[in-house]
């Protein structure tokens, strides 16, 4: 379950669900986890199939593990959001008065920068989005002026003509059962100033299938990383030594917001602070001998300029939607 193949659930009656985003890790109470260690319910099954066996039970392999201490790969270089699409995004759509979803974009993992026009001199006004699949950091001439979601579409302070509106949307996965397969996402109905639609919007994808091709990110322009808070393309190099065989890592961004990290160009998935996930598994077959590459692309607000590795055994806690890893 890597790259943002995650699916989603909805809870709730059918006229009322919560979107619920799935975390990375799919091992929720499973006998063997993703890190190939037995659980309590391993040993519970056993415990019952013993009487049943032909001959001795045998003893369980050892498990690889990670490396022995913490790695940190320093983040050295940062791209812009702009500069990364001018780059690896599509070509932007013809204005329209009615926004392109994802999926008439052919967009299936990834996000879309949708642009558009407040016309003036207006006073200010409320400006949302009717519609939003599902999560959208909204720049009003340049300057960040909110995130909104589903259920929360409306900027909390208005905007004046005329402006020049950016909005980055992303998807955080399709519900992959019932009723609500084949849900649109992007901006699925339209952006408004008060009650007004505006029109002309345009818009722009970037995918992320465009980072898992062979040197991605040769063409984009990496400068300083700058001071934390940034948003944009980072990457950095971590070394291992004695890698081969040893088996699998995890890696965490503390104070970091939201985004995707890939390392050796492979996307591990999506990273976000408010949980419940809290390390992101890298399987051991990544790793390589010696120098390793790492990209986050951070869509909010960065951290320190760095990322942990550690051994990759994951903390668990009981929460509402599953183990915290």
């Amino acid at each position: 379950n890597f790259a943002g193949w995650a699916g989603a659930n909805r809870s709730g009656p059918y006229q009322d669900r919560d979107f619920e985003p799935t975390v990375t890790s799919y091992d929720y109470d499973a006998p063997i986890d993703e890190y190939g260690r037995p659980t309590e319910k391993f040993w519970r099954f056993r415990e019952v199939l013993a009487e049943y066996a032909q001959g001795p039970v045998p003893e369980l392999p050892p498990v690889p593990v990670g490396p022995a201490s913490p790695v940190r790969a320093e983040l050295t270089g940062r791209a812009s959001l702009d500069a990364v699409l001018e780059v690896l995004g599509d070509e932007e759509s013809a204005p329209s008065g009615v926004p392109p979803t994802f999926e008439e974009l052919g967009v299936d993992r990834g996000l879309v920068r949708y642009r558009v026009g407040v016309p003036g001199p207006r006073r200010p006004y409320a400006l949302g989005v009717s519609g939003l699949r599902d999560r959208a950091v909204v720049y009003v001439d340049g300057v960040r002026a909110g995130v909104l979601s589903e259920g929360n579409e409306t900027l909390d302070e208005p905007v004046a003509g005329p402006a020049e509106v950016e909005l980055w949307v992303e998807s955080l996965g399709r519900v992959n059962y019932g009723p609500r397969l084949g849900e649109s996402k992007g901006i699925t109905g339209g952006v408004l100033h008060e009650r007004q639609y505006l029109h002309g919007v345009r818009a722009r994808a970037l995918r992320l299938a465009a980072f898992e091709e062979p040197d991605a990110v040769a063409g984009v322009p990496f400068g300083d990383v700058g001071e934390a808070g940034a948003t944009g393309l980072f990457r950095g190099t971590f070394e291992f030594t004695g890698v081969s065989g040893v088996g699998h890592a995890g890696l965490e961004l503390p104070g970091w917001t939201r985004g995707f990290v890939w390392v050796n160009g492979f996307g591990l998935g999506r990273y976000w602070s408010v949980g419940p996930q809290r390390t992101l598994y890298v399987p051991g077959p990544v790793l390589r001998e010696g120098v390793n590459e790492v990209w986050v692309l951070e869509l909010e607000g960065s951290g320190a300029p760095c990322v942990e590795l550690g051994s990759g055994v994951p903390v668990r806690t009981d929460t509402p939607g599953g183990v915290q890893v």
